[in-house]
């Protein structure tokens, strides 16, 4: 059954995700699956494949995929089990009419009727998915471009970097998925919105809004897996954008497996490098003084730009071995802090290299997650890993620090004297300096209790403790290192 349509897309309106009504719009795979269920006639025994969306006890609908409200097929669960909500499962049944009716306005001996057409579910099973990533009519690199070629003066490097954002990255190791982004403005004249507006401009407004669709027998929503995100770094971040910023897992993005948070700021650096835009940002980066908004020329077609993301948003390249990428990461992360002689409390909790493992390195992995998927590449090895690095971060790091060089040249002072800290977690700092050297990547936490003269809960208490201030940092989950001050 095809749900009701109230809207026409206007071609001069901006395109709206749950209203592509037209098959110019959509993807290879769904137009063969909406066509397939629209071939569904009553009283047929049927094998059809689909995602489902439960409405009561016994009825759910069947959707071609998980982002197509074109069409549903109503089913009624006659089997001992239920399939889980949002799986894709193969069922078997019959179809038959459901209230049937005389159409209205017509004769009183008319022969004409409607009704509800049904699915008798007899059995059913979850199946893979197998859908084919269909090809695109420009590579990553024509993406890039078209998509801010409206805007002049832009360095190569943060054209991709709004890219990324649009193409995301799938979940990985318990992480939600996506990029996100804060801009800063070297040309003091509000740029960085201007730029991410043209990036709004390609997104789909309801994109990541839920859709809820009537029938018959009850409702059923729908989201698709991504949502992008626009918003102001200058003003106070409500708990929810926080928690968007922070890729964290939360009731607020529980519906969603890939996020995309743009923020933008008048200003042309944070206030301290601690800023949560700057902080938690996976890129932090300055819009150049020499860019200008050419409103007269031709951006990217909307709708080429659309199938280029969902295509993009199909892929799920994977990392090859995840602790040992982040500890490419976090070496690399050391020796960019030596060779630029920086405070090495920047690698810690509040550094802007905090080598922390949930911190820069899953940044990095995020944007060489994004990397693959631009550049088609199914499995992320350390070395891919170690180019997005030099090639992305690095960059980005030498080409900040021209902006922000007071920031980030003069020493992290915290409250507490370096002497007084030295006192305080000696027996941590013992324990570790022993054995680091020989413990990659750092010293177990268990180690760390096992040698400590303290009871567990202290030791652990002082162990967060030493984070929080930066005496320590713990490159791979339950392992930790000393700042090379300390070390």
């Amino acid at each position: 059954m095809f749900p009701d349509k109230k809207n026409e897309l206007s071609a001069h309106l901006k395109l709206r995700f749950w209203q592509r009504e037209f098959g110019a719009l959509w993807m290879p795979f769904e137009r063969e699956g909406i066509i397939e269920f629209s071939k569904v006639k009553a009283n047929e025994i049927i094998s059809i494949k689909g995602y489902v969306k439960w409405i009561t006890n016994d009825m759910f609908a069947l959707v071609p995929t998980l982002f197509s409200n074109q069409i549903y097929l109503l089913c009624v669960n006659t089997t001992e089990e239920r399939p889980r909500e949002n799986s894709y499962i193969t069922l078997s049944g019959f179809t038959r009419w459901d209230r049937l009716r005389r159409l209205r306005r017509q004769p009183v001996l008319s022969t004409l009727y409607e009704g509800d057409l049904l699915v008798q579910v007899e059995c059913w099973k979850y199946a893979e998915p197998n859908f084919t990533i269909p090809k695109t009519h420009f590579d990553f690199q024509d993406f890039a471009a078209n998509l801010t070629s409206r805007i002049e003066g832009l360095e190569p490097k943060i054209r991709d970097f709004l890219a990324f954002t649009a193409i995301s990255t799938p979940m990985f190791y318990e992480n939600v998925g996506g990029i996100n982004l804060t801009l800063y403005d070297s040309t003091k004249s509000g740029f960085p919105k201007l730029v991410i507006r043209e990036l709004e401009k390609v997104m789909p407004g309801d994109m990541g809004s839920l859709c809820t669709i009537e029938t018959p027998f009850g409702r059923f929503g729908m989201k698709y897996k991504y949502a992008y995100i626009a918003e102001d770094a200058d003003k106070p971040l409500s708990k929810i954008t926080e928690t968007f910023l922070a890729h964290k897992n939360s009731k607020h993005i529980h519906d969603y497996s890939e996020t995309s948070l743009s923020l933008f700021s008048a200003k042309d650096k944070p206030l301290t490098i601690e800023d949560p835009p700057c902080s938690l940002s996976d890129i932090p980066t300055v819009v150049p003084e020499e860019i200008a908004i050419l409103r007269s020329r031709q951006g990217i077609d909307q709708y080429d730009a659309l199938k280029f993301i969902i295509t993009n948003h199909m892929k799920t390249p994977v990392v090859e071995n995840f602790d040992t990428s982040l500890n490419i990461v976090v070496n690399n992360l050391e020796k960019l802090t030596e060779s630029w002689g920086l405070d090495p409390a920047h690698l810690g909790k509040y550094g802007f290299l905090n080598a922390n493992y949930n911190a820069r390195p899953t940044s990095i992995i995020r944007k060489s997650l994004a990397y693959a998927r631009a550049h088609n590449i199914d499995v992320l090895e350390p070395q891919t890993i170690l180019k997005v690095f030099n090639e992305y971060f690095k960059w980005n790091f030498e080409y900040v620090y021209e902006i922000w060089e007071d920031l980030l040249a003069k020493p992290l002072i915290g409250e507490k004297p370096l002497a007084s800290l030295r006192v305080k977690y000696r027996d941590i700092i013992r324990i570790i300096r022993r054995y680091q050297s020989t413990h990659l990547p750092g010293v177990a936490e268990n180690d760390i209790i096992r040698e400590a003269n303290t009871p567990a809960s202290e030791t652990k208490q002082l162990i967060t403790d030493c984070l929080r201030d930066g005496v320590i940092y713990e490159p791979v989950k339950g392992f930790y290192r000393l700042t090379r001050e300390l070390a």
